[in-house]
């Protein structure tokens, strides 16, 4: 625990005014999961709290009938629908602390393969159920919970056959948006030219909301380890007065892989990093690898570290889009070639910059087909920290210092990569 602490409260210090109450909120709720927080006001008042809380649930049943229940502390207005390939049922409503008593009450049962649960937005929250095989609602009711005043949702599947599911898929289709946010749908374009004076570097810090990403043995979560190291490494590399850099999130909050894209693209970056510290089935896999964009896979690693990235829409109950494999067509095109070429580049650079100074995988510089990294006319790596699913690398990357340090080693390398350019 004490490491998750050190990590919490160095994010604090060093973050801006307008995300220490949103990281301190993440602090409580690590710390106790029982105490009722906003996780935007930082509202702490148990009597009155900001949002819902969903204290306890459980997943029982077979495979032809199973029943799914969530206990909430108030009556809310909640919506649900079915997702193909892979078939999913999402639970859609306000914005929900979940903050079960026991989270084994959510394991696999039935026909419900997983649960995940987290926010989407500011104002919105799903439960996404994985499902085994197709099925259909026959219950879903919030009914009020004896002399407790709370209220209890309950969801009954029964067993269906493909095309009674797929019927009810292309039925409640219409009524829920396929990929992401609205506004990202025309973002994909560039936006006309216009004078910057400066270098505008973006940091896509994975994960977030209900999509936490990869898990460290001390409960650390990948997408509060992203966010804080993103923090710092925006520290460093605005150090230079040469550089504006934006982040893709300030907060804990869900953003769908094109609306990444969208990001950059809508910000005219001269340079987009990606920040992850994912989880391998090999335990002894540990060091810092930076990737970019390739048809191919370099290695096997690299393929399945892609292969999971690239879910993350899937994992907070969203439509696989295929929109960005237009981009990767456009891979075949000059001004692609011209992008690859410098992100490789720059991949190298921060690779020279951290040698002997962090622990680095063999053979640190891979490629795969990362979806965020498909922005065609930006350079893009995706910077592996390490590995979560390796004790040392978890222990080191919630230090801050550690974190501080590589900041720094990358914001020299950023430094070196526009040496003797001028911005736009």
């Amino acid at each position: 625990m004490g490491s998750i602490w050190r990590f919490i409260f160095a994010s604090v210090i060093r973050a801006k005014a307008h995300t220490v109450r949103s990281i301190l909120a993440a602090a409580i709720l690590i710390v106790s999961p029982a105490t009722v927080v906003c996780a935007e006001t930082g509202e702490t008042d148990p009597e009155n709290p900001v949002y819902a809380v969903a204290y306890a649930g459980r997943i029982a049943g077979d495979a032809t009938a199973t029943r799914v229940f969530v206990d909430f502390d108030r009556k809310l207005d909640l919506d649900h629908f079915f997702m193909d390939n892979p078939g999913r049922m999402v639970i859609e409503g306000p914005a929900v602390l979940f903050r079960f008593a026991d989270v084994r009450g959510l394991a696999a049962a039935g026909l419900v393969k997983s649960a995940r649960y987290g926010t989407m937005s500011a104002d919105r929250s799903r439960i996404v159920l994985t499902l085994s095989g197709p099925v259909a609602v026959t219950r879903f009711e919030t009914v009020e919970i004896e002399a407790d005043r709370k209220y209890r949702l309950v969801v009954d599947l029964a067993a269906a056959t493909p095309e009674e599911f797929a019927k009810a898929v292309a039925e409640q289709e219409r009524n829920h948006a396929r990929n992401g946010e609205a506004e990202a749908r025309n973002d994909l374009a560039r936006p006309p030219a216009g004078a910057k004076g400066r270098f505008t570097i973006v940091i896509d810090p994975g994960h977030g909301g209900i999509d936490t990403g990869a898990t460290g043995a001390t409960g650390v979560s990948e997408k509060e380890l992203t966010l804080a190291f993103a923090l710092q490494l925006r520290d460093a590399i605005s150090m230079e007065s040469l550089f504006e850099v934006k982040l893709t999130r300030e907060e804990d909050i869900f953003l769908a892989l094109n609306e990444r894209i969208a990001f950059s693209r809508r910000n005219r970056a001269d340079l987009t990093i990606a920040v992850h510290a994912d989880s391998v089935r090999q335990n002894f896999v540990r060091g810092a690898t930076v990737y970019t964009l390739s048809r191919t896979a370099s290695d096997g690693l690299a393929a399945e570290l892609a292969h999971s990235e690239n879910l993350s829409d899937i994992v907070a109950g969203l439509e696989f889009d295929s929109r960005d494999d237009a981009v990767g067509d456009i891979l075949a095109d000059l001004t692609a070639r011209e992008t690859s070429a410098f992100s490789r580049q720059f991949a190298g650079t921060v690779i020279e910059q951290l040698g002997g100074k962090v622990a680095l995988i063999k053979n640190p510089r891979r490629s795969a087909a990362f979806r965020v990294l498909k922005t065609a006319e930006v350079p893009a790596i995706l910077l592996e920290l390490g590995y979560l699913s390796n004790a040392e690398d978890e222990k080191l990357m919630t230090d801050p210092v550690w974190q501080k340090m590589i900041a720094n080693e990358v914001a020299t390398a950023v430094r070196r990569f526009f040496e003797g350019r001028i911005p736009d």
